[in-house]
């Protein structure tokens, strides 16, 4: 029985990863792979058990999560039936389960909640995207029409998702544009444009308070830089 609980875990992780190297964000993967798994929880204890801790264990490694899916999960792990789950594998994986389900019960509690329902790339993680695809298209000589047009092609998809990423993606382009001295006027107009009638109103809840505040800051340091536009 132990091969059969660890590749389950092994198979939910693959999934997770498959789904992140398509380029979605770590939420929206783990939704992809929650949904690969849905109603194979109510096939038994370990199964269960196996679920909702290795989506646990994926939560941790997140800077926040969703509130219902923190609830969620809390519920499932305290509501397991651990007699049951005791005559569906041996001894040794019994203690294993428990070990691994204290582990994500114990760290759930510290990750910071986030209360809007989109799954997306959050504030940090969006930036450092945006930041690495940048360095891997700059390292590449490509010029600066090239390089934008590549940037917001990688980026369409969450651009389109929820206006933190898009607001994001556009002020840390226009970021790096600056700082390397690329000469995009075209780029540049666009972005001013969209930043000056930006309302932080708008986002709601994809956003955090720190960061709103964080962003709102770049963004009068970028208008104020490309002001003689």
């Amino acid at each position: 029985m132990k091969r059969n609980y660890e590749a389950l875990f092994g198979a939910f992780y693959e999934n997770y990863f498959y789904f992140k190297s398509e380029g979605m964000s770590g939420p929206e993967a783990l939704a992809c792979t929650c949904e690969a798994y849905f109603g194979m929880d109510k096939r038994g204890e370990m199964e269960k058990a196996v679920l909702s801790i290795a989506e646990g264990r994926i939560h941790l490694t997140h800077s926040k999560i969703f509130v219902k899916s923190k609830q969620k999960i809390i519920d499932a792990l305290n509501s397991l039936d651990l007699n049951k789950l005791q005559h569906e594998i041996a001894p040794d994986d019994y203690q294993d389960i428990l070990e691994r389900r204290d582990m994500v019960l114990d760290g759930i509690e510290s990750i910071p909640v986030d209360y809007s329902p989109n799954t997306r790339y959050y504030y940090f993680e969006i930036e450092k995207e945006v930041k690495n695809y940048f360095g891997i298209l700059f390292n590449e000589k490509k010029d600066a029409t090239e390089l934008v047009e590549e940037i917001m092609e990688r980026f369409e998809r969450e651009c389109r998702s929820t206006l933190s990423e898009k607001i994001v993606v556009r002020t840390t382009l226009a970021e790096l544009l600056i700082r390397y001295r690329i000469n995009a006027i075209g780029e540049f107009l666009k972005i001013k444009n969209e930043l000056e009638q930006f309302d932080m109103n708008d986002v709601g809840e994809q956003l955090s308070e720190n960061e709103k505040l964080d962003l709102s800051m770049r963004i009068k340091e970028v208008l104020t830089k490309l002001q003689n536009l």
